[in-house]
C-alpha cells in the first residue's frame, strides 16, 4: 500500500519541479539599465538600409526614397562635442562600442531608447567620406538573483523533477512487476 503512495508522491513532486518556469524566477528588485554606444560602418545589409557613400543609393530602393536616406545622414562636425567624443570612443573600441552604467554618464544630446529607430537612437554619421551607424540604446539587465535563478536553480530543479518522475515510474512498475 505504501509503494503506490510513494510512486504517486514522486511523480507529483517531479511534475511540480519540472513546472518551475511557471513560478520562477521571482522578480527581485528593479532591472539595472545600461546605456550602450555602438558604431559600425554602413554597407550592404546594414540595418539603416543605406549603402556606402560611393554609390549613394539606398538598398532595395528604386531611387524614390533616396532623399529620406540622405536626410538621416549627420555630418560628424555637426555632432555635439560630447556626441563626437562618444562616437570616437565607440568607433575606436575593439568591440565596436562601449557601455555606461550611470544615467549621468550619458550624452545629453543623444537619445537612448530601448528599441532604436533611424533618427531616434540610430544616427548615420558621415566622417571623412565614410558613413557609420551610430547606435545608442538602453539595455535592461536583470538583477543577479534573477540570473542565478535562470542559470542555476531552474535547470537543476527541472533535472531533479525529471529524475523524480522517472523514479516514481520505476517504483510503480517495480511494484506491479513484483505483484505478478
Amino acid at each position: 500500500m505504501r509503494t503506490p503512495i510513494a510512486a504517486a508522491g514522486l511523480v507529483a513532486l517531479g511534475v511540480l519541479l519540472m513546472a518551475n518556469p511557471l513560478f520562477l524566477p521571482v522578480a527581485v528588485g528593479e532591472p539595472n539599465p545600461a546605456y550602450t554606444h555602438t558604431v559600425q560602418p554602413v554597407g550592404e545589409g546594414s540595418v539603416a538600409g543605406i549603402e556606402s557613400p560611393a554609390t549613394g543609393v539606398e538598398n532595395g530602393s528604386d531611387g524614390g526614397s533616396e532623399s529620406n536616406a540622405s536626410d538621416a545622414v549627420v555630418a560628424y562636425a555637426d555632432l555635439d562635442p560630447d556626441a563626437r567624443a562618444a562616437f570616437d570612443r565607440a568607433r575606436d573600441a575593439p568591440e565596436g562600442g562601449f557601455g555606461v552604467e550611470s544615467p549621468d554618464e550619458r550624452v545629453d544630446s543623444l537619445s537612448y531608447p530601448a528599441d532604436p529607430t533611424l533618427g531616434d537612437g540610430l544616427l548615420i554619421v558621415e566622417r571623412d567620406g565614410e558613413r557609420y551607424e551610430f547606435w545608442t540604446r538602453t539595455v535592461e539587465r536583470e538583477p543577479g538573483a534573477v540570473v542565478a535563478q535562470r542559470v542555476l536553480l531552474q535547470p537543476v530543479a527541472f533535472l531533479v523533477g525529471f529524475l523524480a518522475v522517472v523514479a516514481g515510474a520505476a517504483v510503480g512498475l517495480r511494484e506491479q512487476l513484483a505483484g505478478e
